[in-house]
């Protein structure tokens, strides 16, 4: 069974422990998994469980990269775990803990990676029965506000999900970086992308067509023939059911890689109108692409963006950004390219799993010494 330790920043600050004030354990190799086999280990690292509900790619990374156990959140919640790291749902977890089905003394903190938040802030909620945005019930926030602050602590993956998050939560906040995945980027920096055409391209999956706006962008296209817009990724068939699209739009279901890049190359704008979207991963490939990007001022990824290309979700001003961007020179477009594919390097694989053991370290490091003052 593998584990996890905290170690007040004394192991290169990978690992924490529990006891702070006991000499970290060094014994273990550069790699990070000497460490399982340390006897001082064995006796005072916490164990990690990582609970996820969609199982993304970067999160199980993340769980990975501080030696947790993963299982899915629908599964039986196993006793024995000193903290339990959830993806998006922590409800469960907070009711196990308070019926003794889990250890009382666990520590729970979850991963704010959907647009939970988002939605609870907005008051609505999105039924997947009926495809249609709805208000929530006026007993949902003060339950809300009352359980999330049962949690030890919380990571979210941009500054707008934090932001949020504050409303409600008053405990301990860690705000982290995704990434790229590293053998994707490699292929994605070789790209050339076609910047002299009018293709705009999204991709994401959309169960919640609300929460990744595609009503919106197929809106923008109606509005705008000029230009031809290719959404891709796995399709809600019963949203599209009795929508008049525009000639101009494409949808394409979930591609493999190679045909991705190739969607890519091809596109010389990206378009991500999210409505609470944590961050969106697929905005930092296309920047690695030198695909200049357009978010809405509700998406995460805003944060790496210049301003001129966060734009608020309205149909006028959205059409006017994009008519202004392809406005440009060419070699203006190659230079927002070069500009936007080189800020992705700040987004690797590598760097931003070592930024996340830091900050996952740290906060349990704050989260047992708030438990150790109390």
């Amino acid at each position: 069974m593998k584990t996890f330790s905290l170690c007040n920043g004394l192991c290169s600050g990978r690992f924490t422990c529990s006891n702070i004030n006991k000499e970290c354990c060094n014994d273990f190799s550069n790699d990070g998994k000497d460490y399982l086999e340390c006897d001082y280990y064995k006796k005072n690292f916490n164990r990690v469980l990582y609970l996820y509900t969609g199982d993304h790619i970067v999160h199980r990374k993340f769980a990975e990269s501080i030696g947790a156990d993963i299982q899915s959140l629908s599964e039986k919640i196993p006793k024995g775990y000193d903290v339990y790291l959830t993806e998006g749902s922590f409800i469960r977890l907070i009711k196990l803990r308070f019926l003794g089905k889990i250890n009382r003394n666990a520590k729970i903190i979850n991963l704010f990676s959907d647009p939970s938040v988002f939605y609870l802030d907005r008051g609505i909620k999105f039924n997947t029965k009926s495809n249609k945005i709805q208000n929530a019930s006026i007993f949902k926030e003060p339950i809300y506000r009352y359980l999330v602050n049962k949690l030890d602590g919380a990571i979210c993956t941009s500054e707008f999900t934090e932001d949020i998050l504050t409303e409600y939560y008053q405990g301990l906040i860690s705000k982290v970086d995704v990434f790229i995945n590293t053998e994707f980027h490699k292929k994605l920096l070789k790209l050339k992308p076609k910047l002299n055409n009018k293709n705009i391209l999204f991709v994401g999956n959309w169960a919640d067509h609300y929460y990744k706006g595609i009503d919106i962008l197929i809106e923008v296209a109606r509005k705008n023939k000029k230009f031809n817009l290719t959404i891709i990724g796995e399709i809600n068939k019963r949203f599209l059911e009795g929508v008049e699209l525009p000639d101009n739009i494409t949808f394409i279901d979930t591609v493999p890689q190679e045909e991705l890049l190739k969607h890519f190359e091809k596109s010389s704008l990206y378009l991500h109108l999210g409505r609470g979207e944590a961050f969106g991963i697929t905005v930092l490939e296309a920047m690695a692409a030198g695909v200049p990007c357009i978010v809405s001022e509700f998406t995460g990824a805003q944060e790496v963006l210049d301003k001129e290309f966060v734009v608020p979700l309205e149909v006028g001003t959205i059409s006017f950004f994009i008519e202004s961007y392809f406005g440009k020179s060419l070699e203006e477009k190659k230079t927002l390219s070069f500009n936007v594919r080189a800020k992705s390097m700040d987004y690797t694989e590598e760097q931003q799993l070592v930024n996340f053991r830091t900050k996952f370290n740290e906060l349990i490091s704050q989260i047992y010494g708030e438990a150790k003052n109390e």
